[in-house]
């Protein structure tokens, strides 16, 4: 599935890029290099690539990989979540902070932060359960590439620390976006 809407021959060029770099063998290393490659290009430009009122916007999504342009608002955290593949992370116009949760008996613990500022490519493993915010000013500009099928795979979502995990719900996902505690 591609991008049903109208993008940029920018935007467009990059999704090409990261399908054509996923498509081949060492595709990690492969699409991560061509990822730190459009970041800084994207970076370059100092304005996002794609405006959109929906924070999340889906540009491909197929067996091996799901590629969305993420523009976070200022000022909201998401709640955490897992993906259960590889996901890189090409923040080009401001920041993200990534709460990574350790989990114990299925329950969060305290999170560790990592504050990503552009232009920078972020690793989230496999296992990884976390949130994301945006703690600048103004709307942050990223592409969020999954090696494997978002759409289709079961994964988890928990409202905030030491909750249990519920199945993820997109809608319910961003319904439940909530302001930065101080």
């Amino acid at each position: 599935m591609i991008s049903p809407f109208p993008i940029s021959s920018t935007l467009q060029t990059a999704i090409d890029e990261i399908v054509d770099a996923a498509a081949k063998a060492d595709r990690f290393d492969r699409v991560a290099a061509v990822l730190r490659d459009i970041t800084a290009r994207f970076h370059s430009l100092g304005e996002l690539v794609h405006e959109a009122s929906d924070d999340e916007v889906l540009l491909c999504a197929n067996d091996t990989l799901t590629i969305y342009h993420i523009t976070l608002t200022p000022g909201l955290q998401y709640p955490p979540h897992n993906h259960l593949m590889d996901a890189l992370i090409g923040i080009y116009r401001g920041r993200e902070t990534n709460l990574i949760y350790p989990l114990s008996d299925g329950r969060l613990q305290v999170p560790e932060r990592r504050e990503a500022i552009a232009p920078e490519v972020v690793h989230l493993p496999p296992d990884t359960v976390h949130a994301v915010a945006n703690p600048g000013t103004a709307r942050s500009g990223a592409l969020h590439v999954y090696l494997g099928n978002l759409l289709h795979t079961k994964r988890q979502m928990w409202r905030f620390a030491g909750d249990r995990p519920g199945v993820f719900d997109n809608d319910r996902y961003l319904a439940e976006a909530r302001a930065i505690g101080p």
